[in-house]
C-alpha cells in the first residue's frame, strides 16, 4: 500500500485528522508531520526552516503528501511543498482544505501541487489514492474523479464538481494519535464536531461559499462512542464542541445532554447562535456539565447584519440568550468583530453601552479578515474597499495588511479603533459605572493600544486564573508555553 503523509502547522485540526483516519482504514500507510509557523492564538512567530520540514517529511519515505490549507497558512504549506520537489520531484503532493476548495484552480497551476482535492475529502480522495495504487506502487490515474482535479503529465484531469459528502457516523473516528505525538504533548482539551453546515450563511464566514450544503448531524450514540474512548485511551478532562451552532437542533440536543452526563460527565463547551438559545436550551446544557457558551454577535447595528453580514439581528433575543445561560451557572463569550464596511466608531460605543448592560463573563474581539470565495468579498468591492488586485492577493494567500483576525485584520487603517477593542476586551472586569464613564467622557479613546498582549491577551490570563470555567484560556496559555520551549 502506499505511504501517505499529512503535513500542518501550529494547531490541530479536525479535518486532517479525520482524512487520516480514513486513509488508514483503507489500509494505507499514514504519517504526519507538524511544525510550527505562525499561530495567531499565540502572536508567536518564527523563522520557517522550510527545507528541514521537508527532509522530515521525506523521511518518511512518502508517494503522496497531503497538505491541508486554511488561506492563514497555506503559503507555508506551499512553501513546504516547493521544498519537498526540489529534494525529491517525484513525490505526489495533494493540497485540500477551505481555501484550496475556494480556489482551486490557482491551487492547481503552481508547480508544486500535483492535485486539489476539493470540498470534503473522506469519500473522493481515499478512492482518488486507491486507483494510484491499483499497479502495485503509485501511478497517476488515467481515468477522473469527483472532487479531485490533478496532473498527469501536460494534462489536467478530474472533475471540480463535489462529490455526495459522507454520513457521518460512517466516518472512523478522527487519528488523534499521530496529531498529539507530533505535537509533543496529549491535550487535556478533547476537540470533537458533532455536526457538519451551519443554518446561516453569513457573508464573512466560509459558510457562505456552499450555498447548497445542508446541516447535517452525528447521530447521539455515535459521538458517545468517540467520547468515552477518548476519555479512556487519553484521559481527557475537557470537551471543546468546535460545532458552528451546537444547539440547532433541539430534540437531539436533549436527548444527547442526557446521554452525556449518564456516560461522559465531563466540563464541556460549544458555540452557539444567540438566536437559537432559550430558557429550556439553557437548562438542558448547563445539566449536562456545560460550563461556557460562546455565542456569536459579531455586530449589534441592525443596517450591518443586514446589508452586510447577512445574518439576522435581535437584541433582545441576544440580551436574553445571555441572561438566561448566566442565570444556569455558564460563562458567556461573546464574538464581536470589528473593521465591517460602514461601521463608526459610533456605532460600536452604541455596543459597548449594550454589553455593559448585559455584561458577558468575556467578549472576543474579533477583526474582519476577508477570506476568498466569501460572499462579503463581493460587498467590499462594490464599496469600493478591495480593488482586483486586492482579491487576487487573498485568493494567492497573501495578508492585505500586518494585521489578523486578532488585531487589525484586512482593515487598512484600524487606528481608530484599538480604543474600542481595547475596552471591548476589558469591559467585564470593569465596573458598570467606568464603563459608562470612559464612553460618555470619550476618555477611552486615548487608550489607543495596538499591542495584542496588551489588548487581549493579558485580561485572558485574568480570567483564565480567577474562572474555573474559562479552560479554552488555560489550554492557550500551556500551547503558549510548550511552543516557547520549543522555539528556545
Amino acid at each position: 500500500m502506499l505511504n501517505i503523509t499529512f503535513v500542518y502547522p501550529d494547531f490541530e485540526n479536525l479535518g486532517v485528522e479525520y482524512l487520516m483516519a480514513v486513509c488508514k482504514e483503507k489500509g494505507f500507510n499514514v504519517n504526519f508531520i507538524f511544525y510550527y509557523a505562525d499561530d495567531p492564538y499565540t502572536r508567536v512567530k518564527k523563522c520557517v526552516d522550510y527545507r528541514r520540514i521537508a527532509h522530515n517529511v521525506i523521511n518518511t519515505k512518502p508517494d503522496v503528501v497531503v497538505f491541508s490549507c486554511i488561506t492563514d497558512n497555506y503559503l507555508h504549506q506551499l512553501n513546504c511543498a516547493r521544498e519537498i520537489k526540489k529534494i525529491s520531484p517525484k513525490i505526489f503532493t495533494v493540497f485540500g482544505g477551505i481555501h484550496v476548495t475556494a480556489v482551486w484552480k490557482r491551487v492547481i497551476s503552481k508547480e508544486e501541487v500535483d492535485c486539489v482535492s476539493i470540498g470534503e475529502g473522506e469519500l473522493s480522495l481515499p478512492e482518488f489514492l486507491l486507483s494510484c495504487s491499483e499497479n502495485g506502487g503509485f501511478s497517476i490515474p488515467e481515468k477522473s474523479f469527483n472532487g479531485v482535479v490533478f496532473k498527469n503529465g501536460n494534462r489536467i484531469l478530474g472533475k471540480p464538481e463535489k462529490v455526495s459528502a459522507a454520513e457521518l457516523d460512517s466516518i472512523p473516528f478522527p487519528e488523534k494519535d499521530l496529531f498529539y505525538q507530533a505535537m509533543g504533548f496529549y491535550p487535556k482539551e478533547y476537540y470533537i464536531i458533532t455536526s457538519r453546515g451551519c443554518p446561516y450563511r453569513c457573508s464573512y464566514c466560509y459558510n457562505s461559499i456552499f450555498d447548497n450544503q445542508k446541516f447535517r448531524r452525528r447521530s447521539v450514540e455515535n459521538v458517545i462512542e468517540e467520547l468515552v474512548w477518548a476519555k479512556k485511551r487519553f484521559k481527557i478532562e475537557y470537551v471543546h464542541f468546535c460545532d458552528d451552532s451546537f444547539t440547532t437542533d433541539f430534540s437531539w440536543l436533549e436527548r444527547f445532554c442526557e446521554v452525556y452526563k449518564d456516560k461522559v460527565n465531563l466540563p464541556f463547551l460549544c458555540s452557539a447562535n444567540p438566536l437559537l438559545i432559550n430558557h429550556n436550551v439553557a437548562k438542558c446544557l448547563k445539566q449536562a456539565g456545560c460550563v461556557d457558551v460562546q455565542i456569536g454577535v459579531q455586530s449589534l447595528s441592525e443596517k450591518i447584519c443586514r446589508n452586510i453580514l447577512l445574518r439576522p439581528l435581535d437584541k433582545e433575543r441576544i440580551k436574553y440568550a445571555i441572561t438566561v445561560l448566566k442565570e444556569a451557572g455558564m460563562m458567556v463569550q461573546a464574538d464581536h468583530m470589528l473593521g465591517i464596511p460602514d461601521d463608526t466608531v459610533e456605532e460600536e460605543e452604541k455596543a459597548i453601552e449594550f454589553y455593559n448592560e448585559v455584561r458577558p463573563n468575556l467578549i472576543s474581539v474579533f477583526w474582519l479578515t476577508y477570506y476568498p470565495g466569501t460572499k462579503i468579498i463581493e460587498i467590499a468591492k462594490q464599496k469600493g474597499l478591495l480593488t482586483e488586485k486586492d482579491v487576487e492577493k487573498i485568493e494567492e494567500g497573501y495578508a492585505l495588511t500586518e494585521g489578523n483576525m486578532h488585531s487589525g485584520g484586512s482593515m487598512k487603517h484600524p487606528e481608530k479603533y484599538y480604543a474600542v477593542a481595547f475596552l471591548l476586551n476589558y469591559l467585564p472586569l470593569l465596573p458598570k459605572r467606568a464603563v459608562n464613564f470612559l464612553v460618555k467622557t470619550g476618555f477611552y479613546r486615548v487608550l489607543k493600544i495596538k499591542s495584542y498582549f496588551l489588548s487581549t491577551v493579558i485580561m485572558r490570563v485574568i480570567l483564565s486564573f480567577f474562572d474555573r470555567r474559562y479552560f479554552t484560556g488555560r489550554g492557550h496559555i500551556l500551547r503558549f508555553l510548550k511552543r516557547l520551549v520549543t522555539l528556545a
